[in-house]
């Protein structure tokens, strides 16, 4: 049996990028080269001394990881194939991220040095999450509009459908204690989208997140340790090429910018540390994408990646 799971990040796609404020995939053509992200995706591990992110550096997206300091960065798969999140054990021991090939994921652990690669799962799904008990699997199915989600055993026996499957649900990730999943949503098919709260039966669906129409929408949804909280990021509405990290208090609604900034640059896919005091997020502010830190004030900005 797996080490228990804990803090996963859902990562719906393996190069984020803003497109009508949406988080969502997008394959270069051959003729325009992928632009290079050197560190993006980040997943702090649970003890807060790491960070897994991917890179495209190197022609192909790879897992990597570096102390929170921007020490010690050591690679750890060289794959073709589309690898698609990363989250940690409990133990801040391994690394688990998927390969999705045919509409099939398969789900690996690896050592934080880059040894033990092995598989943990297969299911026919995309974007496949472990609960934080490590005993199931959360995976999506269907188009990207009308996403059905389905849980299962961590071996893919027994899948039941969790959502009613008629709208979008991305990114989505697992409260600490495995009780509920937040995701990204809309309330009907043409509302903005939004963050939502559920029940890991998929019952009790509820928006929490109330961002001002001025300033965007709110997605990619990231639970603070204490379940508290949840960090998100907002693409601008109306100044290209921007977004900001908000916070979220999950029992009120109420949101908070980060980092406020006028100009064209990124802030997005949070990612907590432990303490609940700053959080880890990928950032193009230097040109290029990075991982950066920044504590919970928006405060002390930091590189990490270079």
């Amino acid at each position: 049996m797996e080490p228990v799971v804990s803090t996963l990040i859902s990562l719906i796609m393996l190069l984020p990028s803003s497109l009508s404020g949406v988080v969502t995939q997008q394959t270069p053509s051959p003729a325009q080269p992928r632009p290079v992200r050197n560190g993006s995706l980040p997943a702090v591990s649970p003890d807060g001394s790491r960070i897994a992110f991917f890179s495209n550096r190197g022609g192909t997206n790879d897992l990597f990881a570096v102390s929170r300091d921007g020490s010690g960065e050591r690679q750890l798969t060289n794959t073709p194939e589309s690898e698609s999140f990363a989250g940690w054990t409990a133990d801040s021991k391994h690394i688990l991220f998927s390969i999705i090939k045919d509409d099939t994921s398969t789900v690996y652990s690896i050592d934080v040095d880059g040894k033990n690669q092995h598989r943990v799962a297969t299911v026919p799904g995309r974007n496949p999450i472990v609960s934080p008990n490590g005993k199931q699997l959360l995976y999506a199915t269907g188009s990207w509009t009308e996403m059905r989600l389905m849980m299962s055993g961590l071996d893919g026996t027994n899948p039941q459908q969790v959502n009613d499957g008629k709208s979008i649900a991305w990114n989505i990730h697992w409260s600490p204690d495995g009780k509920r999943f937040a995701f990204t949503g809309r309330s009907d098919p043409k509302s903005e989208i939004a963050v939502f709260v559920a029940n890991a039966d998929g019952s009790d669906v509820c928006q929490v997140s109330h961002v001002p129409s001025e300033e965007g929408a709110g997605q990619w949804p990231v639970w603070s340790a204490d379940g508290r909280k949840l960090a998100i990021q907002v693409n601008s509405r109306n100044q290209k090429n921007s977004a900001h990290i908000w916070l979220v208090d999950v029992a009120s609604g109420e949101g908070r910018k980060l980092g406020a900034h006028d100009q064209q640059y990124l802030d997005e896919t949070p990612s907590w540390f432990p303490d609940g005091k700053r959080v880890a997020f990928q950032s193009d502010r230097t040109g290029r994408m990075e991982v950066w830190i920044m504590n919970v004030d928006g405060t002390n900005a930091q590189q990490v990646t270079r």
